[in-house]
Parts: C-alpha cells; structure tokens; sequence
C-alpha cells in the first residue's frame, strides 16, 4: 500500500531542513487562502443585497447568515477530527481504516443535517427571536433561513470532505473546491437576485445550491483520488470492515472531545459580545470591528496548524505501524523537526501581523466603519489587538499538533480549564475597568492556551 505514502527516506540527523521548511509553506498557502475563502461568502451575498432598494434585506440576510455561521461552527468537529483520523490512517498505509473514518464522517455529517431540518420548526424561530432586529428584518430573516437550512447536510458533508483532503494531505484540493463553491455561489447569486429578483431567498438557494453541488464535485475527486491509487482493488478491503465497534469507540470519542471544546470557546466569544452589548451600542460595535482583526490572524495561523494537522497525523500513523517500529524513534524525530518549523512560521507571521497592525491598525478600522465614535472607541482598545498574535499563536499550531495526533482530551481539558478558571474568574474581578478589564480577561484566556498547550504538547512527546 506504498500509493498512499511517500516512503523515500529521511535523514533526521541534520535537524530542520529546509526540506521542512518547503513542506510546510507548500501547505500553509493553499490553506490560507481556502481560509480566506469562507468568509467571501457572506461578502457575496452583502454585495448583492447591499444594491437593493431598502436595507431590510441586507439585515434578515446578515441575522440568517449569523445563525448559521454559529450552527455549524458547534460542529467544526466533523472537520477537525476527521483530520486527525484520515492523517492517521494515511501514515499507517491503512486503507481500510482510512475508508472506515471516512464513512462514519460522512454518516455523522448527514445525520446531524438531517436532525437540523427536523427540528427547524422551533429551531429557526428560537434562533431569530434570540438575535432581536425589527419585524420587518425578523420576517425576512425567517423567509432566509427557511431555504439555508436544506443545505445544513451539504455543509456539513462538505466539513468531512475538506478534513480528508488535508488529511490525505491534498491542501490545493481544498482550496480549488471552496473557490469554486464561491464562484457558484456568485452565479447563483447574480441570477437569482439580479435577474429573477427573488431577494433573500434567491440568496439562500444561490447557497444552497453551491454547497451540494460542491459536495458533488468534493466527492467526484475522492473516487478520482481512490480509483487512480488502485485503492478499491486493495485486498485489505471489504464492506464488513466499515464497521468496527473499537474504531467506532474511537471516532466519537475524538469528535465528542473536540465538540466540548467547541462549544467552550463559542461560550467565550458569545459572552465577550454580550458583556460588550451591556456596556453600549458603540462598544458593541467597536468590538465587533476589533474581531475582524482576530479573523486575520485566526486565517493566517491556521494555514500552518493544518499543516501540523496532516504531518503529525502522518508522522503518528507511521508510529502506530508495526512495519516502522525498527524507524520509531527516527519518525519521532521527524515529528519534532516539523513541529520546530512550524513553530518558527508562525513567529515570522505573528510578528507580520503585529506589525501590520502597529502600523495599520487605525487605517483599517476606519476601512471597516466610518462611524467616528466607533472608530475612536476601537483605536482606544487596538492595543489589545496588536498584542492578540503573540498570545494565541502558540494555541493555533499546538491545536494542529493535538488534531494530528487525536489528542483531543488534553484539548478539551485545557479548553475547560481556561474558561472556568482563568477567564470567568479574571472577567469578575476586573468589571471595574469596563471593555478594557474584558479584553483583559480574554488576552490571559488566550494566553493560557498557548502555555498549557505547549506544557501538554512536552508530555505528548514523552508518551510516544
């Protein structure tokens, strides 16, 4: 089963290489701007709407769009581990495993999009009712989600995909579908409400239609991707090893562990906009704004915790393969070069980006809103941006490293501990100092991360 990893030899005795460093960036891109890609979305559907005769519609489509982005976002799981398993699978050279978790992503993506649409009676009401805004922008909003709800299966089908393609180490793969999907999404868009004038529905069919048409193009590769590695003719293989309690065992409680610590940290970013909301309008927005920022970093250093993701996955695989135990602790040190590299990427990009922001940073809040009082509140607290990379870059790629190797309850434990005891109890002793004891408190939580990662990621090491 050599097709499905490079087994050329390595030289581990030289430390990082600038092999390393290649490996590494020839990941990193594609994903950066496959990153940068999901949020174009959203820019597509404002573009279109914002041309409109009233802004109504741009409200109902920007509340809708909302509800979804935090739906779906709870389920970044299906993604992440997935990830984890295939990378781990493809290091072994065990297909059938790979086949199994591949299988199971996708029953669990389709499953939990059909649940969605079940429970859409109350679901959408609830959701709108909880996100406030005006009748008009309320009923607009509902006539929205109505239709985006159909393609929760096909969103989520397509989070299972992407993790296969970065697992199997297929990064371009991922950003060439996500392009497309946009492409799809602004024909769509363009037809839809430009032409036929369907409003904020012919901006959720556009989105609908794009993902499940994705999903169609995501799997046509995968069987293009099987078919041309002799994959289906391997002798391993057969229907009844889809199915394994042990592996069963495994796959939810990797996703579990990793859907807890989801939902952790949405807890924090829905607490700091609410803390936010109670202390104004104009601190609310200039948060808003200041998050943006957070996006760029969150983009760009996520490039490279894919990477970490795929190679350590792989590196792990090898590991749990008896026919690399005599290379054990040649792979080990393969693992650690990668990790060091890594970790060296992101330093030169946090240090970009808190350059960037020093030096930009007013320009592109006044880019983002020409409100003055907004603009003046966000410069007032930009400082907490600019040091933002620096404290959670460590958190980014030790994500990666922990997704690679399924380490996902160590994730989840830290997750835990950072909100309960570092930034809840941070938040309540600093409410004296406002939005600046708030940012206070998310700073240390993020800080947190990045120390307790990087200890946990030292224990990792030992154990393998």
């Amino acid at each position: 089963m050599s097709f499905l990893v490079n087994n050329t030899p390595q030289n581990t005795t030289k430390g990082i290489t600038p092999k390393y460093h290649r490996q590494i960036w020839a990941f990193a891109w594609p994903m950066m701007l496959a990153n940068i890609t999901v949020p174009l979305l959203g820019l597509v559907d404002t573009a279109v709407l914002g041309h409109l005769e009233h802004s109504g519609y741009l409200a109902g489509v920007a509340i809708g769009s909302n509800i979804f982005t935090f739906i779906f976002w709870a389920f970044g799981f299906l993604r992440m581990g997935t990830t984890g398993l295939i990378a781990q699978a493809y290091g072994k050279q065990d297909p059938s495993d790979l086949l199994r978790t591949l299988i199971q992503s996708i029953g669990l993506a389709l499953l939990i999009g059909i649940v969605i649409i079940a429970n859409q009676a109350w679901l959408i009401p609830t959701a709108i009712t909880l996100m406030d805004g005006s009748q008009q922008t309320q009923a607009l909003a509902t006539a929205y989600c109505d239709i985006r709800i159909w393609g929760a299966p096909a969103t989520l089908i397509q989070y299972a995909l992407i993790g296969t393609y970065i697992g199997l180490q297929k990064p371009k793969a991922s950003l060439v579908i996500l392009i497309g999907i946009n492409l799809l999404n602004i024909i769509f868009d363009l037809w839809f409400v430009v032409l036929l004038e369907w409003n904020v529905t012919g901006v959720a069919l556009a989105t609908v239609l794009a993902e499940y048409i994705g999903v169609l193009i995501s799997l046509g590769y995968l069987y293009y991707y099987f078919s041309s590695q002799s994959f289906t003719r391997s002798s391993t293989w057969s229907f009844k090893t889809l199915i394994n309690r042990d592996d069963l065992s495994r796959f939810f409680s990797v996703n579990g562990d990793i859907f807890i610590r989801t939902c952790c940290l949405l807890f924090v970013f829905a607490f700091f906009t609410s803390q936010g909301a109670k202390q104004g309008d104009v601190i609310l927005a200039a948060n808003a704004v200041l998050l943006t920022f957070l996006l760029l970093i969150s983009n760009t250093l996520d490039g490279f915790a894919n990477a970490a993701e795929a190679k350590i996955g792989e590196f792990v695989g090898k590991i749990k393969n008896e026919a690399f135990h005599l290379k054990r602790k040649d792979v080990k040190q393969q693992l650690i070069n990668f990790v060091r590299s890594a970790l060296q990427w992101c330093v030169g990009f946090t240090a970009m980006l808190m350059l960037i922001f020093y030096l930009s940073g007013s320009s592109i809040i006044a880019s983002l809103t020409n409100i003055n009082d907004v603009q003046e509140t966000a410069n007032q607290y930009l400082t907490w941006l600019m040091l933002m990379p620096a404290l959670s870059c460590l958190s980014y790629l030790y994500d990666g490293v922990f997704v690679g190797a399924t380490q996902t309850r160590p994730m989840r434990n830290i997750m835990i501990t950072c909100l309960f005891g570092i930034f809840l109890p941070l938040w309540m002793f600093t409410q004296p100092y406002g939005n600046h004891g708030l940012w206070f408190s998310f700073s240390v939580f993020m800080l947190s991360r990045s120390v307790l990662m990087r200890l946990s990621y030292q224990r990792f090491l030992q154990s393998l």
